[in-house]
């Protein structure tokens, strides 16, 4: 089951109700946000459930998401390390050097969805 802030456009695809996206200012390049690193968290993980990996001033990550809750995994996917109630959660809540993840996406590197 979808989290309740995935929600359906008008012709029935799904987005993020809490961080939409903005085609009309952005256009559909990355799904209607600003930048692929946007584009990679608030909708390929949080609504798309894919998982991945990025980089952060030379440090690699690996969040994953299940229906039932999300979360930092190591590098061979077997310790979850922090788990977060839902994808956005994960974004807003998971800390790296101190900053919040979602305030640092535009710094982020070398995304990878596995």
């Amino acid at each position: 089951m979808k989290d309740k802030y995935v929600w359906l456009d008008i012709n029935g695809f799904p987005y993020n109700a809490k961080y939409p996206p903005n085609p009309t200012e952005y256009g559909n390049k990355y799904h209607g946000y600003r930048t692929y690193e946007e584009e990679s968290f608030f909708y390929e993980f949080a609504v798309q459930y894919y998982d991945l990996s990025f980089r952060y001033n030379g440090n690699y990550y690996y969040i994953m998401i299940r229906g039932d809750h999300a979360y930092v995994t190591d590098e061979s996917f077997v310790e979850e390390r922090e788990s977060f109630p839902d994808g956005n959660t994960l974004i807003e809540q998971f800390r790296i050097e101190g900053h919040p993840l979602i305030s640092i996406i535009p710094q982020i590197d070398d995304i990878d969805f596995f």
